[in-house]
């Protein structure tokens, strides 16, 4: 992230999870039908019983070393984990019903998806006491929003009226952001957007406190949000990051536990024998090689939840290999998706034969054709457009990937007669740099979380032209007017157009669909009521410390 001065002038989601019984071993999964967003990545608040929290202990939870603690600049789960908890936005996310629901804002409408109007609530301050009001969100949308300030979720305002002339110094505030008064925000669009209520929901959007302004860089070593819980010390790199419950929180359900630990680990596979040594309570994802064993290690305490957290291969369209759509449906016709999450993953993730989550109202559990398993319609399609005999293939470390990476390239050169595949593997920070920075060469293996549970965050950000997370350059005029228009509708009415759209993805095929995750979540005897987001992060503010 870049350090500046300049300043404007003027991811909580609740829902509890629905549990079906795995036949096979009577663990606990998620049933289809429920549905963050993960991201990341929550809580809506409304209508929850208060708990007695006077005392509610603290536990330790698995991290990883984030790329930033700053909400406008986070796009990874490392650290969506806490910001989530630092940050309430003017709107959270509902994932029962998969609506906005309120947080900083009680009430919103709009009578075109064009013009919209926020009614806030007058108690929230931040962490040190300042008070929140509709010039915080002008001043925290304005600075996030200039790319002058190399924010990762810039392009999430870009939908909002003045984006281009902030960006070309025309101005110095966004200009479709306004304070009405004092607790009052009106927001303009550049076009119709029916999904802005839970669009706003996303981490990028939460309100930073005037002192940030002054030192971006410093202010990340320790946040100062609204939030349920509050910074306590500094970010110890590679090491922990700790909280404390914010005690003058104004929402319906606060935190139950006094404190949380996020134990900072750059392999998952130590920090499940941690959670069986009991030196870290809680890790929402047990490495794939360990699932078969989570009920001997663990008993009743491990459980499987479904979430809309999906993992794929992209393709590097910016490398001629990749550019012939056939080239990369032949490969994705290779991959034998059941054997390899039976085998790898005890059958504890759902194959991916689609781009929608099908966790999301719009799901559809079968609409892509080139996820089937066709073995010799793939080799004589790869044959046919010369499909490369060498291949490298990328994937972070330290994240358990590393045996289903190989099933999938032993199905490739069986299939399809490559006869050399070579493993790039990288820590995750520098391995989204370098796809930022278009270095690699072959397929490249990412997810992406449901921080908003919509099929528009389930496409847009990662496929339309020039987003920051295309990671894989592709560029369709086709899909970029066709979600536009499907942004465009009323919420009730969005869902067959947003078809549509995933139809275009799944003809050209610019990654290759693997499966929709379920967290296989670990944890010791000292913490109970441990669930997980739809989002495939866990609601660490819900669990209750019991020792």
């Amino acid at each position: 992230m870049k350090s500046t001065s300049h300043r404007p002038s003027s991811l909580h989601a609740r829902g509890t999870p629905t549990r079906l019984t795995d036949s096979r071993s009577g663990r606990s999964a998620l049933a289809g039908a429920g549905l963050s967003t993960a991201l990341v990545l929550s809580a809506c608040g409304e209508g929850g019983e208060e708990s007695d929290v006077s005392d509610g202990g603290e536990f330790s939870a698995y991290t990883c070393e984030p790329q930033s603690l700053t909400p406008g600049d986070t796009s990874e789960v490392c650290g969506a984990r806490v910001l989530e908890q630092l940050f309430t936005g003017l709107t959270e996310i509902d994932y029962d019903t998969f609506e906005a629901a309120p947080g900083v804002a009680t009430e919103w409408e709009s009578e075109d998806n064009v013009t919209w109007t926020f009614q806030l609530r007058d108690d929230y301050t931040f962490h040190n006491g300042d008070p929140i009001d509709a010039h915080t969100f002008v001043d925290t949308f304005t600075w996030t929003a200039d790319t002058e300030n190399a924010q990762a979720n810039s392009e999430f305002y870009e939908i909002i009226a003045g984006y281009e002339e902030l960006q070309e110094g025309e101005t110095e505030e966004l200009a479709g952001v306004r304070a009405l008064d004092d607790h009052t925000l009106e927001i303009e669009l550049s076009e119709p957007f029916g999904q802005l209520p839970v669009h706003v929901g996303l981490l990028g959007f939460s309100p930073l406190p005037d002192v940030a302004y002054e030192d971006m860089d410093a202010f990340e070593q320790a946040p100062i949000g609204n939030g349920r819980y509050q910074m306590d010390g500094e970010w110890v790199h590679d090491t922990e990051i700790a909280v404390t419950r914010h005690e003058d929180w104004p929402g319906e359900v606060p935190g139950q536990a006094e404190r949380i630990q996020w134990k900072i680990y750059s392999d998952v596979g130590t920090a499940y024998m941690d959670v069986q040594a009991g030196e870290l309570d809680l890790l929402e994802q047990a490495p794939p090689e360990q699932i078969p064993h989570m009920e001997a290690d663990f008993g009743e305490n491990q459980d499987a939840f479904e979430t809309g957290t999906f993992t794929y291969l992209g393709f590097p369209l910016y490398q001629e290999e990749f550019q012939d759509p056939d080239v990369r449906r032949a490969l994705s016709m290779a991959i034998d998706r059941d054997s390899i999450v039976e085998t790898i993953f005890d059958g504890g993730m759902q194959p991916a034969r689609s781009i929608i989550p099908p966790v999301l109202p719009e799901g559809r559990e079968d609409a892509c054709e080139a996820c089937a398993h066709d073995p010799e319609a793939a080799a004589d399609l790869y044959e046919s457009a010369g499909g490369p005999t060498e291949l490298e293939i990328y994937f972070n470390s330290g994240a358990g990937h590393d045996d289903w990476v190989e099933a999938v390239t032993h199905q490739w050169q069986q299939h399809l007669g490559i006869e050399d595949i070579t493993f790039r593997s990288l820590d995750f920070a520098q391995y989204l740099d370098d796809l930022t920075e278009e270095n690699a060469a072959g397929p490249f293996r990412l997810g992406w979380t449901l921080s908003s549970p919509s099929a528009q965050y389930a496409m847009e950000p990662i496929y339309s032209s020039g987003a920051s997370r295309n990671f894989a350059g592709y560029s369709s005029e086709d899909f970029d007017a066709l979600i536009a228009e499907a942004n465009a509708a009323d919420v009730e009415e969005a869902g067959p157009l947003y078809h549509e759209v995933e139809d275009v993805l799944l003809e050209d095929l610019p990654v290759i669909p693997l499966w929709f995750n379920q967290q296989h979540v670990v944890h010791t005897e000292r913490i109970s009521d441990v669930e997980v987001s739809p989002r495939g992060l866990p609601r660490v503010e819900s669990i209750t410390v019991t020792e």
